[in-house]
């Protein structure tokens, strides 16, 4: 049957659920962005002008440096979300893709299908991402020459290496994500479909997932005592690979996290809270595999927060230019993930229609729900935050003391700054959509898909 081909599944499925592709879409121009930035700073700082001092080469190869630098760092963290963000969007299609099983779709069909989709994206994503991505290195560019930290003459070159990089680096990452949530669609049961009522994001976790969670943290302490025992050049270099090493820990270990934090939150809010608040702490607790894909990115901007922070304000040096430097490759990280978290809340929040849907139905006053959304939100804060908080100290006890930049030169202020950021990341990103959703009425929200 043609409708059970991989290329015809994957068209099917975009179009039929096309705001949690959107999602896929936004991360994989993201990264394009950042790719291709990084690489055209490489690019344009190879092109050595004709009769350049030894000081403004030195400089030049700095900043070939710091665009490879930049564009590893770039596919690590674009790695690290992009499987995330896939992953929750396939799991939004948990009964459509039950349903293929059910009129004989194989499990391999379904893995190619989300293999196709992965693919398709990426190439709607990489002109996009390309463009963005060559204004970004061009200002940065100049940022860099303005505060004499390149020649003043060096012209800014994007070509074809950016293009071709940010193109493999979007394969590799749609690919590598496209896999993961691909096997966790091809073992969904035929029997799921008939489940119209299963709550989503209720499935229980496996033993895998913890071990690999153990293993992970594990590999992120052994790198830090490593990197603390070595040279103090290695232990900055080491600090981006640690963070990733405990983010990956976090994002697999979500939903256990998500569990404490929920049972932790229930003696606080069900006191005062009422009824919104007992909504709250069922919905997230029987959501914990879904909480864990908004814990993640959360964790992500606060953990890389709290580094960048740390170093920027640790590192006593007096030059306009080296701040500068640092506070824009902060901004441009920080808010890759924070563009991600509020991606993923967006598309967590979207898929809840039928669900408030049901309860307006019986009874359920739109300020009701509000404050349900409003108490789940400070429950996935506290869960995303904490977990940043917890992994930005744990990389900079050990590693900010080596390189110069203690824990302890972080400033008050910037701890409340973090959380309140954190906190007005997750309640915009959830509020903004269900605005739109409670305009719906109750028995058409019932019926219509969360588009």
């Amino acid at each position: 049957m043609s409708v059970l081909r991989p290329t015809g599944l994957a068209t099917a499925a975009v179009r039929s659920r096309p705001s949690a592709l959107a999602g896929t879409f936004a991360a994989l121009v993201l990264t394009a962005t950042m790719v291709t930035a990084g690489v055209s700073m490489t690019v344009s700082a190879s092109a050595v002008p004709q009769g350049a001092g030894r000081a403004a080469r030195a400089q030049l190869a700095e900043l070939a440096d710091m665009g490879i630098g930049f564009c590893v760092m770039s596919v690590y963290l674009a790695i690290f979300v992009i499987s995330q963000v896939m992953s929750l969007a396939v799991a939004q299609r948990s009964r459509e893709s039950a349903l293929l099983r059910a009129i004989g779709a194989e499990p391999r069909q379904v893995r190619r299908m989300v293999a196709v989709e992965a693919l398709g994206i990426a190439l709607a994503a990489l002109p996009a991402g390309y463009g963005l991505g060559s204004l970004l290195g061009r200002f940065w560019l100049h940022g860099m020459a303005t505060h004499d930290m390149a020649p003043a003459d060096t012209s800014f070159h994007a070509g074809w290496q950016p293009l071709v990089a940010a193109g493999a680096a979007l394969l590799v990452c749609s690919q590598f994500g496209g896999v993961i949530a691909g096997l966790r669609a091809s073992r969904t049961r035929p029997s799921a479909a008939l489940a119209e009522s299963a709550v989503q994001g209720g499935e229980r976790v496996g033993v895998a997932r913890g071990v690999a969670s153990l293993v992970a943290l594990a590999g992120a302490v052994a790198l830090s005592a490593a990197g603390a025992a070595g040279p103090a050049e290695n232990a900055s270099q080491t600090i981006p690979l640690v963070l990733l090493c405990y983010l990956a820990g976090i994002g697999l270990a979500g939903p256990w996290i998500g569990r404490c934090v929920t049972a932790l939150c229930a003696r606080l809010l069900r006191p005062s809270g009422g009824a919104p608040a007992e909504l709250a702490v069922a919905g997230t607790r029987a959501r914990a595999r879904r909480l864990s894909a908004a814990i993640t990115p959360v964790a992500l901007v606060t953990a890389f927060a709290v580094a960048e922070l740390t170093t920027i304000t640790g590192s006593g040096t007096d030059s306009a230019g080296e701040k500068w430097g640092e506070v824009f490759l902060t901004l441009v990280v920080v808010g890759f993930g924070g563009l991600v978290a509020a991606n993923t809340l967006v598309m967590l929040t979207l898929e809840r229609l039928r669900e408030f849907s049901l309860l307006r139905a019986v009874g359920a006053e739109r300020r009701q729900i509000v404050r349900t959304v409003a108490a789940e939100s400070a429950i996935t804060t506290l869960a995303g935050v904490g977990a940043g908080l917890a992994a930005g100290c744990a990389v900079m006890l050990p590693l900010g003391a080596r390189t110069g930049t203690p824990l302890s030169g972080l400033p008050g202020w910037a701890w409340p700054a973090v959380a309140l950021c954190g906190a007005v990341l997750v309640g915009v990103s959830s509020g903004a959509p269900l605005l739109r959703m409670l305009r719906v009425r109750p028995m058409d929200g019932l019926t219509r898909r969360s588009n």
